[in-house]
């Protein structure tokens, strides 16, 4: 299924998805052939769309310095997100649902011999990641950075695999920074190591289907192995071959991995970088990773992601919910929706619509969600009948059904993302936040609504010739 309805006809990896799309959806691809700087000419393009409000899957085929292609902008449209599962048609919803029961069954990787990953492996003082099109995407930049890296990680305590994507920036042609959130388990594993004055290897997997960032990227809890839910995404075991020089398995059909290790103890400055929240991380003095081998296909194609933009706040934003409406229901059992909206970058807000059963349950929920996710800052409960996908409702719902002094409660210095502008110390990376819960529901005292009956049934067709209700 996964890759559209014709799934079957094509590779579960990254070229096989850029064929089904080619082939099926040309529209979504678009090629440059001309050549473009790594520096601000590539990110410059995807900007440039952006703003014409344009986000096809951008192919570089001649990217200054490199020749390997680069691919962007995967992520920046919904409609590839939902074919990458193999959903023709279908809303945020329907996406969500059927992401949501193919978490519940996940499936196992297998173990292969060999793979086309390791078709060109490079090793020792042959190692030069500046061979790949690395960009720098904004003025301020401290430089090159590696930016859809799936970080693959093995707990040293219970073998489960983690995967995360963190920034990498190239400090020379072996080495890289990493800055790894305090919010992510990967900062739980790395440290186990580093209280230990050993390396901690990491696999960073640059390259594969949208269904395998989808089940990768997926909200879980620590001891769930996120190759495990990448198979589920795409519908079969992920096959691993095991890296040449550290002990983890990766991806037999990835384009390109960096089998690194961190240096115990060492630091080095790193950023500033342009980030999610659209400003600047700051500063700071991050692990350092050695690049102990470079594996790809002979024909590799490179992915990034243009950060602070939609292909990386898309992504994140819409597979952050299924884990948080797992968690809001235990508090509240009566969830309909949950939606983390582009309005609040993908991150910071969260609208839950309920039916209420009784008064506190929404502050309840809301409860349950900074807990689900560190990253939000601003849940806002609404009824039923408020569509989480409209700003407009949920912001007249907080304009007319809000009492502030008895609906909004705050949560000072919580736990929140260390790359958020508005925490306590933002030049530091503070992770330290405020937390604000609203009540949008009707209250018990609430007045009627003014109400039009039988609208929804009228065929406006009728009345008005070539009439489309999606306008």
């Amino acid at each position: 299924m996964t890759g559209g309805a014709r799934g079957n006809d094509y590779t579960p990896d990254l070229r096989g998805f850029i064929a089904y799309l080619e082939a099926e959806h040309p529209e979504e691809v678009v090629r440059i052939s001309a050549e473009v700087d790594p520096k601000f000419g590539v990110s410059g393009i995807l900007h440039r769309l952006e703003k014409d409000e344009k986000f096809p899957l951008v192919i570089f085929e001649n990217v200054k310095g490199s020749k390997i292609p680069l691919v962007a902008n995967m992520h920046a449209g919904f409609e590839r997100l939902r074919y990458g599962i193999g959903l023709e048609d279908g809303t945020i919803k329907e996406f969500l649902a059927e992401c949501a029961q193919r978490e519940a069954k996940p499936i196992p990787p297998v173990s292969v011999e060999s793979g086309p990953v390791q078709e060109v492996v490079v090793t020792g003082d042959d190692v030069d990641v500046t061979e790949l099109p690395v960009c720098t995407y904004h003025e301020k930049d401290a430089g090159a950075y590696i930016t859809a890296g799936l970080a693959l990680m093995r707990d040293p305590d219970t073998g489960i695999n983690n995967i995360g994507i963190y920034r990498h920036q190239v400090h020379e042609k072996n080495l890289l920074g990493i800055q790894v959130s305090e919010t992510a388990d990967a900062n739980v594993i790395w440290k186990k190591f580093e209280s230990r004055g050993e390396p901690c290897p990491i696999a960073i997997i640059i390259g594969h289907h949208p269904a395998f960032f989808i089940g990768s990227l997926a909200f879980s809890p620590m001891d769930s192995d996120e190759l495990h839910l990448a198979g589920a995404m795409l519908q079969r075991p992920v096959p691993l071959v095991p890296c040449k020089t550290i002990p983890l398995d990766v991806p037999a059909d990835a384009e390109i991995v960096l089998e690194c290790v961190t240096r115990p103890g060492e630091r080095r400055k790193e950023a500033p970088f342009g980030e999610y929240p659209g400003t600047y991380g700051p500063q700071r003095m991050n692990p350092v990773l050695e690049i102990k081998a470079i594996t790809r296909r002979r024909d590799a194609l490179y992915q990034n992601a243009f950060v602070g933009h939609a292909d990386n706040l898309l992504l994140s934003g819409i597979i952050r919910t299924t884990f948080i409406e797992n968690t809001v229901k235990i508090a509240c059992p009566t969830v309909r929706k949950v939606a983390v909206p582009r309005s609040g970058r993908f991150r910071f807000m969260c609208f839950i619509a309920i039916r209420k059963m009784m008064e506190g349950e929404s502050k309840q929920a809301a409860m349950a969600a900074f807990v689900a996710d560190p990253f939000l800052k601003f849940v806002v409960v609404v009824d039923e009948d408020v569509d989480v996908y409209n700003d407009t409702e949920v912001f007249h719902a907080i304009a007319t059904r809000v009492r502030a002094d008895r609906d909004i409660f705050m949560v000072p210095y919580a736990k929140g993302s260390p790359l958020d502008p508005a925490s306590y110390d933002p030049a530091g990376g503070s992770h330290l936040v405020t937390k604000t819960g609203i009540d949008a529901t009707r209250k018990d005292n609430y007045p009627d609504e003014i109400y039009v009956p039988g609208n929804e049934n009228i065929d406006m067709a009728k009345y008005i010739p070539g009439y489309d209700a999606g306008r």
